[in-house]
């Protein structure tokens, strides 16, 4: 298996107390798609245009719904990410993000690489998620900061055999709610920053999980996170270095799991989803690097039925 990282030292254990903002809004269960988009206060679920395959010369459309997969080729339904975003989002500083997909997580087929944009903003990635076999299922949810106007989002995954693929969502920010303005601290107070918190529902609801069952992991972390822009003038100017998480690495057992490389468009206070498949006990260890070097590490284990 591709090692993306070099080797960490040794996980912390367990973190620290959860924010109190996160505390409030975190999701309580593996369903929990509806708590999570309720972030965004009063978001409408767009069912927009089909996803297309990236980079083709003449791109092929669908007029059908997000939810109609008899109007998609089976090599189509089988590689179109799942892209899900509030029509309008309340809150340009905390957007909600998910992907899903049905793609296989073989050695030999799989998914490789997320890449989620929006080429409007002044920060237009909003982060690279690579992932691995050992996830077992397509699945990242996150929040992040997208500017006012309407503009439009993008998922591209990649896949092993078949190349780049993308979905597009329309999404609208208000006026007055844009999110990529926002200065970043000289100094950061202690009570600002945190360990990070490793939280599987599976455990808090039976406190073992299934062999071979697809887990839904939580990161939650107490961090800003600060484009450092200013908007001047209908303009935005850099004014001070950004402040974010920069990556976020995963390992399962002794093998990578994931990795995420982030921006300073991520919104503050990371909380980010996803699986991994149940295949033996062992930690899941996350490592996180911010933009100015710091390091914060934990680990918790996974006990198998």
């Amino acid at each position: 298996m591709t090692r993306w990282w070099g080797e960490p030292g040794t996980a912390a254990g367990g973190g620290t107390r959860m924010p109190p903002d996160l505390a409030r809004s975190r999701p309580d269960g593996l369903g929990s798609r509806r708590r999570f988009l309720g972030l965004a206060a009063g978001a409408i679920w767009l069912l927009g245009e089909t996803p297309r395959p990236a980079g083709a010369a003449a791109p092929r459309r669908h007029s059908g719904a997000l939810d109609d997969r008899d109007a998609a080729s089976p090599l189509e339904r089988l590689h179109r990410p799942r892209l899900e975003v509030p029509i309008v989002a309340g809150d340009g500083a905390k957007v909600p993000v998910v992907i899903r997909m049905d793609h296989p997580m073989e050695p030999s087929h799989h998914i490789t690489t997320i890449h989620v944009t929006n080429e409007s903003d002044p920060v237009p990635s909003k982060g690279v998620f690579h992932l691995s076999p050992a996830n077992g299922q397509v699945y990242l949810s996150f929040q992040c900061r997208m500017h006012t106007g309407r503009s439009v989002v993008t998922a591209t995954a990649e896949c092993t055999r078949d190349g780049r693929w993308s979905a597009s969502r329309p999404i609208t920010i208000p006026d007055g709610v844009g999110g990529c303005a926002s200065p970043a601290p000289t100094r950061v107070a202690p009570q600002e920053v945190g360990a990070p918190v490793i939280r599987v529902p599976e455990l808090l609801k039976r406190g073992l999980v299934r062999r071979d069952a697809l887990v839904l992991v939580q990161i939650l972390m107490r961090h800003p996170s600060r484009t450092g822009l200013a908007l001047r003038e209908g303009r935005f100017v850099q004014e001070s270095e950004p402040l974010y998480v920069q990556t976020i690495e995963v390992r399962y057992g002794a093998e990578p799991l994931s990795r995420f490389e982030l921006t300073s468009a991520l919104s503050d206070n990371p909380f980010i989803g996803f699986r991994v498949r149940a295949r033996h006990r062992g930690p899941l260890r996350v490592v996180v690097t911010s933009s100015r070097g710091e390091r914060f590490e934990a680990s918790r284990d996974l006990p198998l039925a």
